[in-house]
């Protein structure tokens, strides 16, 4: 067999196994990156700009309680000159240069239980919120968890069928590979019949090639990913993509039993199928 062949089917696998386990890997992530949205999603009260020091006590203290309020975070108050010093320094400096005030207000931010993130629910947390003393009005951001979830899905889709593709051209040069393979060592292989040697014995070099280009692909790629995710760590840090170790490793291990699986039963399928021929159709 020429070594091309081994070559192209080491890279074929090892590209749908590096798709394999993005693809996992990816869907994994989603589902933290949705839980994280929903964690994140604040509620904006803005208060009017007269009002008093009691109705943001009672206010605050109505969030803490009330049935929607999230109780892992505790509603937070922002004054509009902290909001101010957050904004562009030009930006300030031209509202002072205007002789404009600090056109902000007082706001109170605070999250919602998941089961209050539909867009009803929502809508009837600021109608309720909105009849409170002191409040100018309430805001939210909406459909941001349902469009990251359908953009995450179509792109899980895509990797999907880009994988299924590379696997079925893996399994054509797989089974090519055998059928050169054992072309090529025909006088051979004829032979080893005639004196009588059996299946398993003819067939043992090719399994054991099968074995050692699914581990060589698989370990390919295991690298290929570890690069990928080493890389998302270094410039984009607030991805988190290594807070998990032990799901990587578990992904990693997957790969190259997957890998080594498919190709040892690629191989075993093509032999079988191929030393059944008359040694001539070879």
């Amino acid at each position: 067999m020429r070594s091309p062949n081994k070559i192209y089917v080491t890279l074929s696998l090892a590209l749908v196994l590096f798709l394999l386990g993005f693809v996992v890997y990816w869907a994994l992530r989603i589902d933290q990156l949705s839980q994280q949205l929903q964690d994140q999603l604040d509620v904006v009260v803005e208060l009017e700009a007269d009002h008093s020091l009691e109705d943001r006590r009672k206010l605050l203290a109505y969030l803490g309680e009330t049935r929607f309020h999230n109780p892992l975070t505790a509603p937070q108050y922002e004054s509009k000159e902290a909001a101010l010093s957050q904004l562009d320094r030009d930006f300030t400096e031209d509202l002072k240069g205007l002789g404009v005030d600090n056109p902000l207000l007082d706001v109170v931010t605070f999250n919602v239980m998941p089961a209050y993130l539909s867009e009803d629910s929502l809508r009837m947390v600021a109608e309720e919120v909105q009849l409170r003393g002191g409040v100018q009005g309430v805001f939210y951001q909406t459909g941001v968890i349902a469009e990251v979830a359908g953009n995450a899905q179509r792109i899980t889709y895509g990797l999907i069928g880009l994988m299924s593709l590379f696997l079925i051209i893996t399994t054509i040069l797989i089974h090519n590979t055998v059928r050169l393979s054992l072309a090529a060592n025909r006088m051979i292989i004829r032979m080893q019949e005639l004196v009588g040697a059996s299946w398993g014995f003819i067939a043992r070099p090719y399994l054991l090639r099968g074995l050692f280009q699914g581990l060589a692909a698989g370990l390919l790629a295991v690298a290929g990913l570890g690069a990928l995710l080493l890389a998302a760590h270094r410039y984009l840090p607030e991805l988190n993509v290594l807070n998990e170790p032990l799901i990587l490793v578990w992904i990693g291990a997957g790969m190259v039993g997957l890998s080594v699986l498919v190709s040892f039963l690629s191989y075993y399928v093509g032999v079988r199928r191929y030393l059944r021929l008359p040694i001539d159709r070879l």
